[in-house]
């Protein structure tokens, strides 16, 4: 890429990221752009280059693009039932933003359409056309894997983040018991991760299927043991489950 196109990319991407922070409710706990988008974006370049350096086809464009508007809107579809039933899912309603967003731009057809697939391969249970290309499915494994990268670091960050997502489904009405969260975290991570597609350096697999173990059997009291001084803040979540 000349230097030319990295500096029109970078420039799109600083549109886009204007536009699009205000899809994002910033007092979610978890889902907002400083945390889970910015970070993200940080685990797609990595996953981009390591495909890169292996060969693979992967277009590094459309993974930014898309995950930057794989949660826009969020948590509207969820509260607001006649976008839920206009869009069908969550990840609906984000694809037709970004429709919306990127025909704005003028961006290519084919481009937008690739962003939507990436977006909709991040929900639970979608599979891939059986005729995508190789390249365009590497980009959507990159973008998932990325949206599910909390899995990957320290055990103390990854319960930390476990107790946001419960605390942000409580505050959008779908509140949860403990032992429930842990059997559906268990399931999205070992069934929705593309085992393939899983960022280098300090933390591997391993380290993130361990996460998801010691999850499962750390009893509530442990938890808030090893978050420390935010366990006040996250205590109402295993309330009932320590009574």
């Amino acid at each position: 890429m000349s230097n030319e196109e990295v500096h029109d990319e970078a420039g799109f991407l600083e549109r886009l990221s204007s536009d699009l922070k205000p899809f994002y409710e910033p007092r979610l706990p978890y889902h907002n752009w400083d945390e889970h988008i910015e970070h993200g974006l940080g685990i797609i370049d990595n996953l981009c280059e390591q495909e890169k350096a292996k060969g693979n086809p992967i277009n590094s464009f459309i993974a930014k693009v898309a995950y930057m508007g794989h949660d826009a809107g969020f948590p509207h579809d969820l509260i607001t039932p006649d976008i839920w039933k206009k869009h069908g899912s969550k990840e609906g309603y984000s694809t037709h933003i970004m429709d919306v967003l990127l025909q704005n731009y003028g961006l290519e057809e084919s481009c937008i359409r690739g962003v939507q697939t990436c977006i909709m391969f991040t929900k639970m249970g979608e599979q891939l056309p059986e005729d995508i290309d190789k390249e365009l499915g590497n980009t959507a494994k990159a973008v998932r894997t990325a949206d599910l990268s909390h899995i990957f670091g320290p055990y103390k960050d990854f319960v930390i983040d476990s107790f946001k997502l419960m605390e942000e489904a409580k505050m959008y009405g779908r509140e949860t018991v403990l032992a429930e969260f842990k059997d559906r975290t268990r399931f999205v991570l070992t069934n929705y991760l593309s085992l393939g597609f899983i960022p280098s350096g300090a933390y591997s697999i391993a380290d993130g299927m361990k996460n998801i173990e010691r999850f499962g059997k750390d009893s509530p009291s442990r938890l808030l043991k090893v978050i420390g001084n935010q366990a006040n803040r996250f205590a109402s979540l295993v309330k009932r489950e320590t009574a």
